[in-house]
């Protein structure tokens, strides 16, 4: 009888210092589909959610096209600004133009790398509207259904709460 005591202390034990884990959407945009249910035993790495991650092709689709834009200019401008630091070196063009020279090109080379770094920062989030499970767990509570919309770009939105075992 002891033995079923100390195992019944031992489980609230157990119980009582589960750790509760809450999973964020830091995208916005419809829940495409809901994968799992409370009470669900799930492993990291298994999907959870999909968010519908349109809102962040199209993005990507249009920083796309800027960013191959942006590479043609820097790439005409560089080529201009080459021309003018060989003037420069040879002492054909002042010091203030091949300046000017310099500083566009330096100008068109950062909006480029801004445009990249625009297009990655996009392609990450379009990862994001996948969620899976951090860690080992069971499916605590479901907050969101199927068709429901998301904003966690304001502030991050529960959409789970698991219990990690």
């Amino acid at each position: 009888m002891s033995l079923l005591r100390l195992s019944s202390i031992l489980l609230c034990f157990s119980l009582a210092f589960a750790k509760e884990i809450k999973v964020y959407a830091i995208v916005e945009g419809q829940v495409k589909k809901v994968y799992v249910k409370e009470g669900d035993k799930v492993k990291a790495g298994d999907v959870l959610v999909e968010i519908d991650p349109i809102l962040y092709i199209t993005r990507r689709e249009s920083l796309s096209a800027e960013l191959e834009s942006q590479k043609l200019n820097l790439e005409k401008v560089e080529r201009d600004f080459k021309r003018y630091e060989e003037l420069f070196n040879r002492d054909l063009l002042s010091k203030s133009e091949y300046e000017d020279w310099k500083n566009r090109y330096e100008r068109e080379r950062s909006k480029y790398l801004s445009l990249q770094a625009q297009v990655e920062r996009v392609s990450k989030l379009i990862e994001y509207c996948t969620l899976r499970a951090p860690t080992n767990g069971v499916i605590r509570k479901v907050l969101i259904k199927e068709g429901s919309f998301v904003n966690g770009t304001m502030i991050p939105q529960t959409l789970l709460i698991m219990e990690e075992r």
